[in-house]
């Protein structure tokens, strides 16, 4: 497990504007009226749609297997498809309509949609799902798919033209999740290489142009398997700076600026015609911090209760989003399936987590945290969070660093704590991504137990058991402080329709984006 299977859990979006100091910010000013989603009416054929997104720079790439940044899963979701996907936190057919596993659960069969087409008029066979799955698993591509934990994707053979048998390595009870999770784009057979003049794909719109940090031109292919899009072109914008962003819809460079600041929505939309718009409440991104029980004070459960009962979350919630969000529960995955909405936020009790710190020994003495600006506001909750650790007794600190730096398994590894945002991604990809690194794990024997059983059964009701058990356990004893949720934050022209929520709305689905008017 790589840094990189850190970034596309958390699915990136860093945002790098300004953000103010903490000091006297609160939210009693009110905040700027949002729009929730798009509007619902049909866009009109035709035009030309331009979208801003935090980019990679020069680090973008057209292989579906390297890029991190939310321009690039923007792209790829639009020129490749996924075999499943997330819609409301559920997995859903796309170019696969089946996963089935074997009752000796020695295999998977994958039944695929028959009548889809490639760019270049050849069509979508099981040829093409089996490259695919074999190149994502090639110990040369920069980060292997996890999936090579539950399947041998290398020994995935054509059953016929329109399934896939792959074999299983252990159970897995629900493939169709795994499979969405892991955002495995399927590529033509025979692709090796991605240059912009030869990239084909199945997806709703085909690759024009392409500039690594720049942009990406596309042009609507009328022969998608889903439906035809609205707009002729789209142009995505790869613009890091989140201000920028908004300037450039602001000054109708752009239509759409993805991931906008808490601050700059507090200042209301800078222009008519436009609107600030938040994904809603289901699709909000949790942010927290994940202690690390190699270290001596995070193993102990009394450390862990006691930061879980000390922290200001109301404090954190008010300074962070400005009125954009609630307090969280210390539990990751807020809005995806089986998601334990029952567990309260814990009540602050600053005397008894001052008497667990004292009991533990770990008054006055050294706690680190590490930090970086992944999202807008990690790095200032940080600092609020290391006082508030100072005030319970603790010897806190703060480590700053890069975004290319946060998830550096060497730099986690000497700190207590890390901040983590993490957005409504499957319980299942939540749970077996974190535990497969020893910095971000929390070994438990019923938690791992849980998670195994979650994965592997094939009944509906025990796995909905499991995953309760599960949860249960990291809100009771687990290594997440989990603060707050806040709100994703876009600003669009009021007349852009057809931006759909799927995996993250940092990079939403643009298949039938378009003009209402």
């Amino acid at each position: 497990m790589t840094r990189r299977h850190v970034l596309s859990l958390i699915g990136l979006g860093a945002a790098t504007a300004a953000v103010p100091s903490l000091t006297g910010c609160s939210s009693d000013q009110g905040t700027a009226p949002t729009v929730t989603g798009a509007p619902t009416g049909t866009a009109r054929r035709g035009g030309t749609v331009r979208l801003a997104f935090a980019g990679a720079g020069a680090a973008e790439s057209l292989d579906p297997t390297v890029g991190t940044s939310p321009c690039d899963l923007a792209r790829y979701s639009v020129v490749f498809d996924t075999l499943f996907l997330f819609a409301d936190g559920e997995a859903e057919p796309a170019l696969a309509t089946a996963a089935e596993v074997d009752t000796r659960a020695k295999r998977c069969t994958l039944t695929l949609r028959q009548g889809v087409t490639w760019h270049d008029g050849t069509p979508f066979t099981a040829a093409d799902v089996v490259h695919t799955l074999k190149y994502r698993s090639s110990p040369d591509r920069v980060s292997p798919s996890e999936l090579s934990a539950y399947f041998d994707l290398a020994a995935a053979e054509a059953g016929d033209d329109h399934t896939v048998v792959v074999p299983t390595l252990r159970p897995a009870g629900d493939p169709a999740t795994l499979f969405a999770g892991a955002g495995i784009y399927v590529i033509k057979a025979g692709t090796s290489s991605f240059a912009a003049n030869s990239v084909t794909g199945t997806g709703p719109y085909r690759l024009t142009a392409f500039k690594a940090g720049v942009e990406t031109r596309l042009e609507r292919f009328d022969g998608y398997w889903d439906g035809s899009g609205h707009a002729d072109k789209i142009v995505l914008l790869s613009v890091d700076d989140a201000q920028a962003r908004v300037n450039a819809v602001r000054d109708g460079q752009a239509d759409y600026a993805s991931d906008i600041s808490f601050t700059t929505a507090k200042a209301g939309a800078p222009g008519t015609g436009l609107q600030i718009r938040d994904a809603g409440k289901n699709l909000r991104t949790t942010y927290g911090f994940v202690l690390n029980v190699t270290r001596p004070l995070p193993s102990d459960p009394r450390v862990r209760q006691a930061i879980k009962l000390g922290i200001d979350r109301k404090a954190l919630v008010e300074a962070v989003f400005l009125g954009y969000g609630e307090p969280a529960n210390d539990l990751f995955g807020a809005g995806a399936q089986y998601y334990l909405d029952d567990v309260p936020v814990p009540e602050r009790d600053t005397a008894r987590a001052k008497r667990l710190l004292k009991e533990a020994g770990a008054t006055g003495k050294p706690f680190v945290v590490r930090t970086a600006e992944y999202e807008t506001g990690l790095n200032s909750s940080a600092e609020l969070f290391v006082e508030q650790l100072r005030g319970l007794g603790l010897d806190a600190s703060l480590v700053k660093v890069s975004t290319t730096e946060g998830y550096e398994p060497s730099g986690m590894k000497a700190c207590d704590a890390i901040s983590f945002p993490l957005g409504p991604v499957s319980l299942a990809l939540t749970y077996t991504r974190s535990a497969a690194f020893e910095t971000l794990a929390f070994p438990d024997k019923e938690l791992t137990d849980a998670v195994a059983t979650a994965v592997s059964t094939t009944s509906e009701t025990a796995r909905a058991d499991a995953w309760t058990r599960a949860q249960r356990v990291m809100a009771d004893r687990g290594n997440w402080i989990a603060w707050g949720r806040g709100d994703v934050l876009s600003l669009a022209k009021a007349t852009l329709t057809g931006i759909e929520n799927r995996e993250s709305p940092k990079y939403p689905w643009l298949g039938k984006v378009g003009f209402t008017a």
